[in-house]
């Protein structure tokens, strides 16, 4: 037995008894461990945390020992693997492995094992079976690397609301650097085997409609040629019939690059708000397949949906919480105990913590608490753009807003804001929640009364930009 007859039987063994594929990370322990390699070997080919390999190693040997009815662990995985390919005709686990991009899926060859109960479409019967049509284009999507999870584990809850409440719009929020884009690709290894059908494609140069309706019918209905109309109503049809007799998965990233600045959060661009007719089909109309938005801030559609609708999902991200100490222990920094406050000064955001921990590194020697000991503590050359950028985006009540809050030492209550705002108590009113939907406002529960804050650092970029 050699390492793809290994990855083909245990992939076989695991689908039949799960319906699920061996995903990009079991693949590699698998690999890993035939090639005798110790879990922190494993981790760092993978770019993940030696202790999440490990977890990951151990649901697998957990799931092989049920289903070989005898304990498999890292000791003894190829031995018990030859022994039982030797007892059993495996013919019928004969699967072909392909690769494209940075993730690995199988395609089934003539003998397929029985298709699990519930299972997902497949493909139509008139495609051409004698060629392998390709399942996935990641052209636009972000490499894998390693992956940070949040508290409650979000990850484990969007493969659960596409998987069992058959969500077909979900859109995931946040600022700049919170992992959006690498939730979305990490969750593409665990719920691919339930499509037909994946793409991933950034709007980062703001296309227009047209553009995109072309790029995704296309692809998901295996035409490359076909006679595009001009019409986007006629486009808009002919997606929706290809997303009912195909479960197909697409993920848009960068969607704020078709909303406007200068406007409260998720208004469109001029000539931009047929996107919204995208979104609102995609989550009203009934169909088969899903689709994933990553935005700095929801277009506004979305937020129309009522609370009921169990098809749309929304999902805002703010910051790793204590996973983050991972973040600053593989950077190398010192002073562990004052780590928390250095969290909590950057929100937890990942992006932000990395750029921090490389002017801590390269100013103080990795010492957190000399840097710490700065106040108020300044924004690298890194990261100053990116707050710029999120700043301008602001129309003029919520910049208001967020200086009268930024200006305050303690959390503010509305009465404060509304007492001090010189715009209409309606403006005040949208620009808060416009600021809250954008993720740079905190609201608190304090003394039976809400109040408002800034995040540290991006307060302090606000009074700087107000002097």
């Amino acid at each position: 037995m050699d390492v793809q007859e290994l990855l083909r039987l245990a992939d076989g063994l695991v689908f039949a008894k799960t319906g699920k594929r061996l995903d990009d990370l079991q693949q590699a322990v698998v690999r890993g461990t035939w090639q005798g390699k110790r879990y922190s070997e494993i981790s760092k080919e993978v770019h993940c945390t030696e202790r999440h390999v490990r977890n990951i190693a151990s649901k697998l040997w957990q799931t092989l020992s049920e289903i070989l009815d005898e304990d498999v662990m890292k000791s003894n995985l190829r031995s018990t693997m030859e022994r039982y390919q030797v007892s059993h005709n495996s013919n019928f686990l004969n699967y072909n492995f392909l690769e494209q991009g940075n993730i690995n899926f199988c395609t089934e060859t003539p003998h397929p094992p029985t298709t699990p109960q519930n299972s997902p479409p497949t493909q139509t019967s008139n495609e051409d079976n004698t060629q392998q049509k390709p399942r996935l284009d990641l052209r636009d999507a972000p490499e894998l690397k390693t992956f940070y999870n949040y508290p409650n584990s979000p990850l484990t809850a969007l493969e659960n609301s596409i998987a069992r409440q058959n969500c077909s719009l979900l859109t995931i929020t946040g600022m700049a650097g919170t992992g959006k884009s690498a939730i979305a690709r990490h969750l593409i290894p665990q719920i691919q085997t339930q499509f037909d059908r994946i793409i991933w494609r950034s709007l980062r140069t703001s296309p227009p409609l047209e553009t995109t309706l072309k790029n995704l019918i296309q692809f998901l209905s295996n035409q490359p040629e076909i006679n595009f109309p001009a019409n986007i109503d006629t486009q808009l049809s002919i997606l929706i019939e290809t997303l009912r007799e195909n479960r197909c998965l697409i993920v848009l990233d960068d969607v704020q690059q078709i909303l406007s600045s200068g406007q409260l959060a998720g208004n469109y661009k001029p000539g931009y708000e047929n996107y919204g007719t995208l979104f609102k089909l995609l989550g009203e109309i009934p169909h088969n397949s899903c689709l994933i938005l990553n935005s700095w801030e929801p277009p506004s559609d979305i937020l129309t949906f009522t609370d009921d609708n169990s098809a749309v999902c929304l999902l805002q991200l703010t910051g790793l919480g204590e996973a983050a100490t991972e973040i600053l222990r593989e950077k190398g920094l010192l002073d562990e105990e004052q780590w928390p406050e250095l969290i909590e000064l950057y929100q937890g955001n990942p992006l932000w913590l990395k750029l921090v921990a490389q002017t801590i590194n390269n100013l103080f020697g990795g010492r957190v608490s000399q840097y710490l000991s700065y106040q108020p503590v300044f924004s690298s050359d890194e990261l100053t753009p990116i707050l710029q950028q999120h700043y301008q985006r602001l129309s003029e009540i919520e910049k208001q807003a967020i200086c009268l809050i930024s200006n305050e030492s303690e959390p503010v209550l509305l009465t404060q804001l509304m007492a001090n705002c010189q715009g209409s108590q309606g403006e005040l009113f949208k620009a808060i929640q416009s600021l809250a939907r954008r993720g740079m406002l905190e609201k608190l529960s304090y003394e039976a009364e809400t109040v408002f804050r800034i995040p540290p650092v991006l307060k302090q970029y606000v009074k700087m930009v107000a002097e």
